[in-house]
């Protein structure tokens, strides 16, 4: 059931754009590029054409990111595809009707990729994941969805031609990779001198996100620990936020009850300046065992200078506009405030890129870039590698507020020590 829904949700999100702007960016391991091929796809005779693009191509896209992570030279789609249907064909060796289209889309690629790549898709992907064996994905059979799909893995007996279709797709390069812009640390505290730092650690086990994450074992909850400290060191103090106090602030109809999570809140006093950081640990799923973690998300789009994500991407399931329906309360990004986003979960490039940007915009800022910058991983991360990412992308903020130091994106992103294709988009 789940796996359904993170499918459908996708779905919904591979068409909220057609052509994105080119938006500044930076990688010390990747680029942005135009990409360009053309596709197929199988379909019953009697579809409606109304039908082709939802029903089918939309479906079919969702596998494009198993072949493109699972390739010795990593890239990732941005999801803001436009597809032209170039017309309908009878395959002669199978007799199956399919529809031929222009996919044009903004990737992010390795360095290394130049000028043409391969992209692989199924062609009927209705069926493809029924005639998948555990060879056909990534991580066996833990992992059987679209993501981790490659039918070029190990032992997959799936047959080019019958299964999927490859297709030589063209690459141009967008705007060159920035070279010497720093996140706007002035604009980052408040009118009265604070600067909110929200954390949010998804557990990478939710039934491991109930429990405290002193003595947890799940794989995230040493990372937060890891920055706790970390800020401890730095000077904060702690002290644990109750639920119901989190509830009122929230404001949402929906109670924390079914999985509250822990939350602490960390204050360092900086001269005239108070940096408050909050971390949150618990589920970061999609449903009502996860309202808390919509709210601390609403707290950061609403309040915070800084919001970081440490957890499952769950496929752009967690959406601004979802997770408002969920708690029953309207998130409203502050579009005057300058703020940062992390998303260290995999692939954010192509989840919570767009959608984000836009729930910035203004007349003033169409392309929601002037007042976000937002960091995000192009290819499947680790949890090993979190809490590497949230200190090095936290401590230039803090330097600057204790001695004035400006730390460049350029430095912060060098800096991690994984390779994940991350990089920062919007930092103009």
């Amino acid at each position: 059931m789940l796996d359904r829904l993170l499918t459908a949700t996708l779905a919904s999100v591979l068409i909220l754009a057609a052509g994105s702007p080119s938006f500044a960016y930076y990688s010390k391991d990747s680029y942005e590029g135009d990409v360009t091929f053309n596709g197929m796809v199988e379909i019953p005779g009697d579809t409606p054409d109304s039908q082709i693009r939802s029903s089918y191509i939309n479906l079919q896209l969702l596998y494009l990111a198993g072949p493109l992570g699972a390739a010795a030279r990593k890239s990732a789609a941005k999801s803001d595809e436009q597809i032209e249907v170039l017309g309908k064909q009878r395959d002669a060796k199978t007799g199956k009707l399919q529809v031929r289209y222009r996919y044009t889309g903004t990737f992010v690629l390795d360095n290394e990729i130049r000028d043409v790549m391969k992209v692989r898709l199924p062609l009927d992907p209705h069926d493809i994941r029924e005639r998948s064996t555990d060879a056909c994905f990534t991580y066996g059979s833990q992992h059987m969805m679209a993501y981790f799909w490659d039918p070029q893995g190990k032992g997959c007996k799936l047959v080019e031609g019958v299964d999927y279709f490859t297709a030589d797709a063209a690459i141009t390069r967008r705007l060159a990779n920035t070279t010497s812009t720093s996140p706007s640390y002035e604009r980052l505290a408040d009118g009265n001198g604070e600067i909110r730092l929200v954390l949010a650690f998804g557990a990478d086990i939710d039934g491991k996100g109930r429990l405290a994450p002193d003595k947890n074992d799940d794989y995230n909850a040493p990372n937060y620990r890891e920055v706790r400290k970390f800020l401890l060191d730095q000077g904060f103090s702690a002290r644990t936020v109750p639920a119901d106090q989190r509830e009122r602030e929230c404001g949402a109809t929906k109670t924390l009850a079914a999985a509250p999570g822990h939350v602490e809140e960390l204050t360092r006093q900086d001269g005239g300046r108070r940096i408050v950081a909050r971390l949150f640990w618990g589920i970061a799923n999609l449903g009502e065992e996860s309202n808390a973690f919509y709210c601390i998300a609403k707290e950061a789009a609403e309040r915070g200078s800084v919001f970081l994500y440490f957890g499952h991407s769950r496929v752009g399931g967690l959406d601004l506009q979802y997770m408002a329906d969920q708690i029953g309360a309207p998130i409203r990004m502050n579009r005057e405030r300058y703020q940062i986003y992390g998303f260290f979960g995999c692939s954010s490039y192509g989840y919570y890129n767009l959608s984000y940007f836009a729930a910035k915009a203004s007349t003033v800022d169409p392309d929601g870039t002037k007042n976000t910058d937002i960091i995000t991983n192009g290819v499947t991360g680790s949890f090993y590698a979190m809490a590497d990412f949230g200190i090095k992308t936290v401590t230039p903020i803090l330097n600057w507020s204790a001695r004035g130091g400006r730390t460049s994106w350029q430095q912060i992103m060098n800096s991690y020590s994984k390779r994940f294709l991350t990089g920062v988009n919007g930092d103009e």
